[in-house]
């Protein structure tokens, strides 16, 4: 499914200038139920970083209601369990995190 105009937005206002090609393909892997509030979702999780945005729709499995309440962690009035969540979920998907040629010098 083609990303709406608000997500590409999104990706436009998050991701380096380089990766907005890559991310809006990551996304249109994703063309499940809900396309286009998990697409929001996962760009806002993934806080402008493609291995995370990858990681983050890779994961992504029904029930959807656990994604759009960790994603709750984005908003200024996220609970402390949201925000934990989301920052437990991004540091397991950081650590697992292949290096790219440009990290591994």
């Amino acid at each position: 499914m083609a990303v709406s105009d608000e997500v590409r937005a999104m990706c436009i206002a998050l991701f380096a200038p380089k990766e907005i090609d890559s991310a809006l393909r990551v996304l249109d892997t994703y063309d499940g139920e809900e396309a286009d509030r998990v697409h929001r979702a996962v760009v806002a999780l993934s806080s402008g970083d493609l291995y995370r945005l990858a990681s983050w729709v890779d994961g992504v499995t029904p029930p959807l209601d656990q994604l759009f309440w960790i994603a709750g962690a984005m908003q200024p009035d996220a609970t402390e369990k949201q925000v934990a969540a989301a920052r437990w979920l991004n540091s397991f998907y950081d650590k697992h995190r292949l290096a790219s040629p440009e990290e591994a010098g």
